[in-house]
């Protein structure tokens, strides 16, 4: 209907301006009037309807031309606008591919981490049971030993219980030979008397100063050890301090070391959120960017409708001008086609109102759904963005509970080294310790022989139980005098129970058999 409703409104005023022309061409005369009527003129002028015909044609043919340039406009803008959309959805894509690469990576790193930490653990738990199973077997050894120990030091009171009757059977023996002898040689020790005597008498003195010097003896050794566990105080107080600072330290260290941590994991996550901004940023221009060219392209097509729309009044100023320059003749004719061109004018100059009016109301609401696209596509990409970051994030957070747990582990390393030397050097002072006590009490309980000579020493072999009771003590290096020898074993087991430290694994490694020195001097 709209498209030929310019044709039916242009023929319309055609027959008006006809009906008119006849209207005005009667003229009438005075004088006429007044007499009797004379017969009825009609003057009529007839129009061409080829012409009309074909000036419907071109009426329609620019009508068709405009149609087709709108048509064609609106194809350019819709296939831009495709475009466009394609361009979005293939950066949108292309981003989201991006992050589930990024995404699929960060899972299979987590994966790795699990696998390796399952791994540590397993590792963990082996080392445990194999250290459970030591501990087992030390336990079953030691038990072994005490029995076997045991049953030796039942075999040597056996032993000895023999020896102690054949000594007193030996002694009896030469005891009744003595007695012979005294009773064959009376007379010679009644000669004797006064000397033995007087030696009766040497050998009381001899035996009142070996008393007294053995007295004094104890009396110094009792000072000693007095001094010996005030020594032994003070160093475990001195040992409880250094390790008190050594622990304090250690937590300073730890402190340090979790803060260097913290610092780090927030460093980079705010170098994450730095990125993620300059990154939504630089496409938050981009798209001004499109924006801009798009408009660009829209001002260029507006230009070039207004362009041609002006081209064609021109065209038509031109042809309504010739028209009028051919039919000036036709005065009533021309001013009717003028009107009726006014009039077309006007219709068509309110429909070209109407059309942009409703091409803008288009354009508008396209440029709405648009924006609403790439407002949409924007807040998609942020919340990807920020599944990323957060990801991320995470695996930062991951990384530097790793780094923590592997600093706590070094540090854990570091202490077990720290409590493994100073163990180390208080065993090694606890050897010593036990070494000059023993020596002390080693010393303490020997008899010196009454010709012993100054300088001698002789290496003993001592098997001792866990409590310090001496079940063997043989003398391995002589020191040439056999009576020296003796009066050292002697003394050895008459010091039994020996100062052992209380640690077993200590005594099993550095006294259940040891070579002993004895050198009094």
């Amino acid at each position: 209907m709209h498209k030929y409703g310019s044709s039916m409104t242009l023929a319309m005023a055609l027959h008006i301006v006809i009906i008119l022309l006849f209207s005005f061409s009667f003229e009438p005369d005075p004088d006429l009037v007044k007499a009797e009527a004379a017969p009825e003129i009609i003057e009529a002028t007839i129009l061409d309807s080829d012409q009309i015909q074909a000036e419907v044609d071109r009426l329609k043919q620019n009508e068709a031309k405009a149609e087709q340039a709108e048509i064609q406009h609106q194809q350019q803008v819709e296939n831009a606008r495709k475009s466009e959309q394609q361009l979005l959805q293939q950066q949108a894509k292309k981003q989201q591919m991006l992050e589930e690469q990024k995404a699929q990576q960060a899972l299979e790193k987590r994966k790795q981490d699990a696998l390796e930490e399952q791994k540590k653990q397993a590792q963990l738990e082996e080392a445990k049971r194999k250290e459970a199973e030591k501990l087992e077997e030390a336990k079953e050894k030691k038990l072994n030993e005490e029995k076997k120990a045991k049953a030796v030091a039942e075999e040597k009171q056996k032993q000895q219980e023999i020896l102690k009757k054949q000594e007193a059977e030996k002694e009896k023996q030469q005891a009744a030979e003595r007695e012979a002898k005294l009773k064959e040689q009376k007379l010679a020790e009644e000669t004797k008397a006064k000397q033995q005597e007087a030696d009766a008498k040497k050998l009381e003195q001899e035996k009142k100063l070996l008393e007294q010097q053995k007295i004094q003896e104890q009396a110094a050794e009792l000072a000693k050890r007095q001094a010996e566990a005030k020594a032994e105080k003070e160093k475990q107080q001195i040992a409880e301090k250094l390790d008190k600072e050594k622990t304090a330290k250690l937590e300073k260290e730890k402190q340090e070391a979790e803060a260097v941590a913290k610092a780090k994991a927030e460093k980079e996550k705010q170098a994450a959120e730095a990125v993620a901004k300059a990154k939504a940023e630089q496409q938050k221009q981009e798209a001004d960017v499109a924006a801009k060219a798009k408009a660009e392209k829209e001002k260029q097509a507006a230009e070039t409708a207004a362009k041609a729309k002006a081209e064609q009044q021109k065209q038509e100023a031109e042809a309504a001008a010739k028209a009028k320059a051919e039919k000036e003749k036709q005065a009533a004719e021309a001013a009717a086609k003028a009107k009726a061109d006014k009039e077309k004018q006007l219709a068509a100059e309110q429909a070209e109102k109407d059309r942009q009016a409703k091409l803008a109301a288009e354009k508008a609401e396209k440029e709405r759904q648009a924006k609403l696209a790439a407002e949409k596509a924007e807040k998609e990409r942020q919340e990807a963005a920020a599944n990323a970051a957060k990801a991320k994030a995470e695996q930062e957070r991951q990384a530097a509970i790793a780094a923590a747990e592997k600093a706590e582990k070094d540090r854990q390393a570091a202490e077990a080294a720290a409590a493994s030397a100073a163990k180390a050097e208080a065993n090694k002072q606890m050897i010593s310790e036990a070494g000059k006590r023993i020596q002390q009490k080693v010393t303490a309980a020997w008899t010196r022989p009454i010709n012993a000579t100054q300088g001698l020493k002789c290496t003993i072999q001592v098997k001792l139980l866990p409590s310090g009771d001496v079940m063997e003590a043989d003398v391995v290096s002589s020191s040439g005098d056999a009576i020296f020898d003796r009066s050292a074993e002697n003394a050895v087991r008459k010091a039994s129970p020996l100062p052992v430290p209380p640690d077993k694994n200590l005594f099993n490694d550095q006294f259940r058999v040891f070579p002993f020195v004895f050198k009094p001097e």
